[in-house]
């Protein structure tokens, strides 16, 4: 696992986290923290020497948890633009998840660029998990969001990794769409409005259970909520009603104007919701860094 960190809260929830996870056996976890590339020479070797403390000292206290147990954790100090070279670490020691804390939010200037967070997911091509809560221990409440389609494997399987032996209990979200919902429910009576939104959630219902079911034995239990609404808010309001701690979702790679135009669903429940946010990649999917 690599943890970027900028010594704020959230990035020693994300090292806390982290160190919570299922791991295989002599499991490694990677700090990292990015200077600025036009420091001043001057203060060039001052304000590396007082990272490195930093740094130094987060891995001290970490490994003073008894959940460090059997982990190798190691630091790197980097310089450069922080999601450029977050993303280019993940690559050069092949890492499996990435896992970043929320470090608040800068309305005016996250409108044009983005968080760190949402840069890394956008532009890296491993998982990524964003840590908001204070961890207490494993995940217990998860929401799975899947749209049915191949890439949503990949954000079962991952979940599935880092729920571990728990909990037993999954819920699975699924919002579909109701084709001229708008126009009918204003033009026909209500009983046949609902009639025709009954219609399209029969089908979901039967895509969700075959989406299901290779992973049947897996000995989760699956609760599926299958919601006629933008994917957006049914996954959030799901995620309300059950307190979850952990929303899994994934993303489709969608980059340039159409990205800027329409968005992410994974982008914008992970600039809104109040839990963790675990997001799968797609398969062969990579940005070309500058």
């Amino acid at each position: 696992m690599l943890v970027p960190t900028d010594f704020s809260r959230g990035a020693e929830l994300a090292l806390k986290r982290a160190l919570l996870l299922p791991r295989v056996p002599d499991a490694a976890i990677h700090v990292v923290h990015v200077l600025p590339p036009d420091l001043p020479v001057k203060r060039r070797a001052g304000v590396e020497s007082e990272a490195r403390t930093r740094l130094d000292r987060m891995l001290a206290r970490a490994r003073r948890r008894k959940a460090a147990a059997g982990v190798r954790l190691t630091a790197e100090l980097l310089a450069g633009q922080p999601f450029v070279e977050i993303i280019r670490a993940s690559r050069r020691r092949d890492v499996d998840l990435i896992v970043v804390g929320r470090h608040g939010r800068r309305p005016i200037r996250d409108m044009f660029i983005g968080t760190t967070a949402e840069r890394v997911v956008r532009k890296g091509d491993v998982p990524v998990l964003v840590v908001n809560l204070e961890p207490t221990g494993p995940y217990r409440r998860p929401v799975l969001a899947v749209d049915l389609e191949d890439s949503s494997r990949r954000t079962v399987e991952l979940a599935l990794r880092v729920l571990g032996p728990e909990p037993r209990h999954v819920d699975v979200v699924h919002g579909f769409h109701v084709p001229f919902s708008g126009f009918i429910a204003a033009r026909l009576p209500s009983g046949e409005a609902s009639e025709w939104t009954r219609a399209h959630r029969a089908p979901a219902e039967k895509g969700l259970t075959r989406f299901l079911a290779p992973y049947l034995d897996t000995g989760v239990r699956w609760k599926m909520v299958v919601r006629h609404g933008d994917p957006r808010s049914v996954v959030l309001a799901t995620a309300t009603r059950r307190n979850a701690d952990l929303i899994a979702v994934g993303t489709h790679g969608r980059s340039g104007v159409a990205h800027a135009l329409i968005g992410s669903v994974a982008e914008w429940i992970l600039d809104a919701a109040a839990c963790d946010v675990l997001v799968a990649r797609p398969i062969r999917f990579c940005f070309e860094l500058p």
